[in-house]
């Protein structure tokens, strides 16, 4: 069984509905329903018109339900009620047209109208994401005392968060001497890509480091689990990933001639590296397929010289910077992480898609005001009515 509402919850319920009525801009109200507020009003004006003209002819012709004429009995002129005594009477039933009024228009249905726009991409990005595994990435960075692997993977992490929502298909990467696919296909999970591109190594080199102390680990730049032990790798050369980049492009080109799911909004390849490889030649090459293929290639060059293998890969660096120039991709040469970070924001600002801007409009109804409002004008008409009767008895 339900309990009546307390005096105090009552009064909670009148303040805020007073605050909510007071801060309401009545100029931005909107109403949908104002023909048939219209025809209520018509009506209930009627019905007070017949209702004064029945009182009128009353008065013209003496009809009176309670009293008749020559009833025998005179009332005194001190017993009538006074002008101002009949006039605090009928303000109670003047007062009754401001509550009438404020129903008629909730009737009317009033709404505040608020637009939201909402962004909605019709292009997307494909993009490739290669990140230098080789050994040189094992070295600290700077004096940041983090390796280059770990600088790469929080800011490729950061990257993914400002390209949530946009649609992204991604795939991903990792390189040494050979590639080694973390996210081979292009996907548009943005959850899974975030995984996977967190749990992914920082390392990959050919070294036996199984028989390490805890003691060595400490020492080193990485935790043993993210150092991963393959045969053959730890050297940077880039060419075989590129290759199996521009076969991956091709084939996904190959699947959406056949079922075009989505209009493509550009294609790239990210590469974050220290740039120091060991294949220029076959690399410029590369980039050159994918110039003719229409696929951007960004480098994000860690400019820090310390682990390469050779002096001779240090040559390397300008000269293929040069070449992602030339065939209209971007480098960014950073020596920090805030560098890194601008950097990705730069990318992720190059890379915007398409959008188209749909606007909505929602409509927030706003007829509680004005039955609050009845309310409020029809407890001071019963107030004002009973101070009335009250005061005007002779």
């Amino acid at each position: 069984m339900m309990r009546p509402p307390s005096f105090d919850e009552i009064l909670f319920i009148i303040k805020n509905g007073w605050h909510d009525l007071i801060n309401t801009d009545f100029d931005q109200l909107k109403y949908s329903a104002v023909d048939f507020a219209v025809k209520v009003g018509m009506v209930a004006a009627m019905i007070v018109l017949l209702k004064l003209t029945w009182i009128l002819l009353c008065k013209i012709f003496g009809w009176h339900k309670y009293s008749r004429t020559d009833s025998g009995h005179t009332v005194s002129r001190d017993s009538e009620r006074g002008f101002l005594a009949g006039f605090f009477l009928i303000l109670p039933k003047i007062a009754l047209l401001a509550p009438l009024t404020a129903i008629l228009f909730a009737v009317a249905d009033p709404f505040l109208a608020t637009i939201k726009e909402e962004k909605k991409y019709v292009e997307v990005k494909t993009i490739v994401k290669l990140r230098d595994a080789s050994g040189s990435m094992g070295y600290k960075f700077k004096q940041s005392g983090k390796s280059k692997g770990e600088i790469a993977m929080n800011a490729d992490l950061k990257f993914l968060e400002m390209r949530r929502g946009k649609n992204d298909r991604i795939a991903f990467w990792l390189f040494s001497d050979d590639p080694y696919p973390v996210q081979e296909d292009f996907i548009m999970d943005e959850e899974l890509s975030y995984l996977k591109a967190y749990d992914a190594p920082w390392e990959i080199g050919g070294g036996n480091l199984d028989s390490w102390t805890e003691e060595q680990w400490q020492a080193y730049s990485m935790p043993s689990f993210r150092y991963l032990q393959v045969d053959g790798q730890g050297g940077t050369q880039l060419s075989k990933t590129m290759k199996a980049v521009i076969r991956l492009f091709d084939d996904d080109e190959e699947k959406q001639k056949k079922a075009p799911y989505f209009k493509n909004g550009g294609r790239s390849v990210l590469i974050v590296t220290d740039a120091a490889i060991a294949d220029f030649n076959a690399v410029a090459a590369d980039l050159k397929e994918l110039n003719k293929r229409k696929i951007t290639p960004y480098i994000i060059f860690i400019d820090e010289s310390e682990g390469e293998q050779n002096p001779g890969q240090l040559a390397n660096i300008p000269e293929l910077l040069k070449e992602v120039m030339f065939i209209g991709g971007k480098f960014f040469p950073v020596s920090d992480e805030k560098a890194i970070e601008n950097a990705y924001r730069e990318i992720d600002k190059l890379e915007m898609g398409k959008v188209e801007i749909e606007k909505k409009v929602f409509k927030i109804p706003a007829f509680h005001k004005f039955i609050f409002l009845t309310i409020i004008c029809l407890m001071i008409a019963v107030i004002v009515g009973l101070s009335a009767e009250l005061l005007s008895y002779p």
